[in-house]
């Protein structure tokens, strides 16, 4: 019952009310509905069949019925279009309205393989330390993404993970890398969580249609000077990727460069910040040396 109120809802909305020829259909009917009221409210032999003026509008209230029942379902019709129906309609024509168990099973994997994509991901890295022994950086990583689904009419349900690997353990007596929260359309997933090399987080996400849904969580790490990459991976289709760092020491400047890319270098004086990382239009890719940005951090 829910399912067909559903589907319903939707042709209503992406078939009829999407067209303009549709709109008028639909404000047509309302505005005659609404004569017929008026016409039935506010002259008592309208209900008269006996008279001339009452059988004129039982004649236009069961012409007006038939507009409805007919030609309302008509124009439906003549205005659907294939791309605005319901995924399974969708998926069903694409396998040419084939029937069976077979096809009902390929038809779900078919909506597993929407995975959904990043809108965008931001990334800001503070530089909140520095180990001269060590010659180590305390960085703290506040990551936004932002996913939406490729199909407009259903939820897309998925599984997920975020974190770090291939760190360093902290210096001695020093702060340890921590995992302090990750937050999934708004709810906390899990605990803040003290780590040595490497963390992984598991979760699972619903995108709902024409929205997105916001993931943030935050690192807290140590980094080698110079020798240590600061990169990721593009594991889905990312449309927009921005980094900036920010300089949270007390009286050092800190250098930001792409080790193979020498025009790409930022001096960050301590208390300022730099973009350095804008990229658009990011596809996944299998290759695990494969990043979309690799830069290092140094002292000036």
């Amino acid at each position: 019952m829910k399912k067909n109120f559903w589907t319903f809802t939707h042709y209503m909305r992406e078939v009829a009310w999407s067209d303009w020829r549709g709109r008028l259909v639909i404000l047509t009917v309302l505005i005659a509905s609404a004569i017929t009221f008026i016409i039935w409210w506010r002259y008592p032999d309208a209900s008269n069949v006996t008279t001339f003026f009452g059988a004129a509008f039982a004649s236009w209230v069961s012409g007006f019925i038939l507009f409805i029942i007919t030609g309302f379902v008509i124009a439906l019709v003549t205005l659907l279009r294939p791309e605005r129906e319901i995924f399974e309609a969708r998926a069903r024509n694409l396998l040419q309205r084939q029937t069976g168990p077979h096809i009902n099973y390929i038809i779900s994997k078919l909506h597993d393989l929407f995975e959904p994509y990043l809108e965008e991901m931001t990334r800001d890295i503070a530089i909140i330390d520095y180990d001269v022994t060590s010659k180590m950086f305390l960085l703290t990583q506040d990551s936004v993404l932002s996913y939406r689904s490729y199909l407009p009419d259903i939820p897309v349900v998925f599984d997920s993970q975020v974190g770090y690997v291939n760190g360093n353990k902290s210096p001695d007596g020093k702060k340890k890398a921590s995992f302090t929260f990750l937050k999934v359309d708004g709810k906390t997933v899990g605990s803040s969580e003290e780590f040595d090399v490497s963390i992984r987080r598991d979760f699972q996400i619903s995108v709902h249609p024409l929205s997105t849904v916001k993931v943030r969580y935050r690192l807290t790490y140590w980094v080698l000077a110079d020798a240590e990459p600061n990169r990721q991976l593009v594991k889905r289709f990312t449309r927009k990727l921005l980094v900036t760092v920010h300089n949270h020491l007390s009286t050092e400047t800190v250098t930001v460069y792409h080790p193979n890319d020498e025009e790409l270098k930022w001096s960050i004086p301590a208390g300022e910040q730099a973009q350095v990382v804008n990229m658009n239009e990011l596809t996944p890719t299998k290759d695990a040396n494969t990043f979309a940005f690799d830069f290092r951090l140094s002292l000036a």
